[in-house]
């Protein structure tokens, strides 16, 4: 009897075991099981997935584990999402900057470089990451500078000139102030350098500009003064000389005081016309064209008279623009007046207005002895002639077509010539209608 309690106890004991490793083994499979959901959604957060999906468990080891896994998970993807607003914050701020900006490592390696730099170098910005300066950027001068600022550990500045090359295969100079200082990281190491390139093209032009306005207008305002002071010294020498001889040192006199005084009066309407523009003070008002041309012909018939040149003009009657009749009409007066300087005795001069498309185009078309090509991008410049000894003969101030130019902006428009030497020239006025 006694063995065969001993026999039920082991049996029973061997069914429990059996009992419990089953239980054990589903408890591990199901602990595995959780395991491996836990550790792809882990995986999922490492991979930058924004929705990790990380499963919860309650109770037991894998429910803390699953709760401390998603809290991380879910400050992971607020700081994911903090940095990557950051740098697009970073990268709007740099794409929407006039100034290039560009960052290259110890071994002068462009880390970055926003759209103004690429499009100053004329680089492909997503090419060039990575690469070495002197790969990317085929400019000695930048390639230098780079290696300068890489090499300093103060901040440096120059003024480049990049050498680019237009559509129309010339070459075109574009001036850049560069300022490169060291770049450090987070633990202030030093990892490069930053440069910042100015494009100051247009203040270079500017000042070129400003140095030939004053130059051209201390020569002009020389020739009178100089004329008139010789002419006063010689009277004065010669008190006793006859009343022609006075006379033709006066009358000299007369001529270059006008002169000056032309000079004087065209250098004011011309800074009028300009401070009208800026301040956009220029009244326009709907005024009738062919009155305006016809009031622009009667003021240089005399001249046109004196040299047997007719003027034709060419006008609808009843068409009218928003203009300043005044501004206008000094503009027209001008293009007529230099067509009759450079016009043969008797051959007419003609005026044409009319509507094309989406602007009102006033032409002055004469048959005199034209402009050479090469002067064409310079002629409505302050003071710029074709030729200083025959201008200056026919009393021309070097102003008129500046003039025009200006008067022309001011009305939202602009002027463009075209010319052939022997055939005449072709003034246009573009208004906007």
């Amino acid at each position: 009897m006694l063995y065969i309690a001993d026999s039920a106890g082991l049996q029973a004991a061997l069914v429990l075991s059996l009992i419990a490793c089953v239980v054990m083994a589903c408890l591990m499979y199901r602990t595995g099981k959780r395991l491996r959901h836990l550790r792809r959604g882990v995986d999922r957060v490492t991979e930058g997935h924004s929705d990790p999906m990380i499963p919860f468990y309650n109770g037991g080891l894998t429910g803390i584990l699953s709760t401390s896994l998603n809290r991380m998970a879910d400050a992971y993807d607020q700081r994911m999402r903090k940095l990557s607003e950051q740098q697009n914050e970073n990268e709007a701020i740099l794409t929407s900057m006039v100034e290039g900006v560009l960052a290259v490592d110890l071994d002068e390696r462009l880390i970055s470089i926003n759209k103004a730099a690429a499009r100053l170098l004329r680089v492909d910005p997503y090419r060039v990451e990575g690469r070495s300066i002197q790969e990317s950027v085929r400019n000695t001068a930048v390639q230098q500078f780079v290696g300068r600022a890489v090499s300093s550990e103060n901040p440096v500045e120059d003024d480049l000139v990049i050498r680019l090359m237009g559509e129309d295969n010339e070459t075109r100079e574009r001036y850049v102030q560069a300022q490169g200082a060291p770049l450090h990281d987070a633990a202030n190491k030093r990892i490069g350098a930053l440069i910042v390139l100015h494009d100051v093209t247009r203040l270079r032009r500017l000042e070129m500009i400003r140095r030939d306005f004053v130059a051209n207008v201390s020569h002009e305002l020389k020739t009178p003064i100089t004329a008139i002071k010789g002419s006063v010294e010689t009277l004065l020498d010669s008190m006793n000389g006859g009343p022609e001889e006075n006379e033709q040192f006066l009358n000299i006199i007369a001529r270059q005081g006008d002169r000056l005084n032309a000079i004087v009066e065209d250098l004011l309407a011309l800074a009028r016309i300009e401070q009208g523009t800026e301040r956009d003070t220029v009244e326009l008002e709907e005024h009738n064209v062919r009155d305006v041309l016809r009031a622009a012909v009667e003021m240089c018939s005399i001249n046109a008279t004196s040299r047997d040149i007719a003027i034709d003009l060419t006008c609808n009657a009843t068409m009218t623009a928003r203009i300043n009749a005044p501004l206008m009409e000094q503009a027209v007066v001008n293009l007529i007046d230099n067509a009759i300087k450079y016009s043969p005795e008797g051959v007419p001069i003609r005026i044409d207005a009319d509507l094309k498309e989406s602007e009102l185009q006033i032409a002055v078309i004469d048959e005199g002895v034209g402009i050479e090509r090469e002067h064409l991008p310079r002629l409505f410049e302050r003071f710029y002639r074709t030729d200083n000894a025959r201008s200056r003969a026919m009393g021309g101030t070097g102003l008129g077509l500046a003039i025009v130019k200006h008067i022309a902006q001011a009305h939202g428009g602009r002027v463009t010539v075209e010319s052939t030497v022997g055939k005449g020239s072709t003034f246009r006025i573009h208004l906007p209608r």
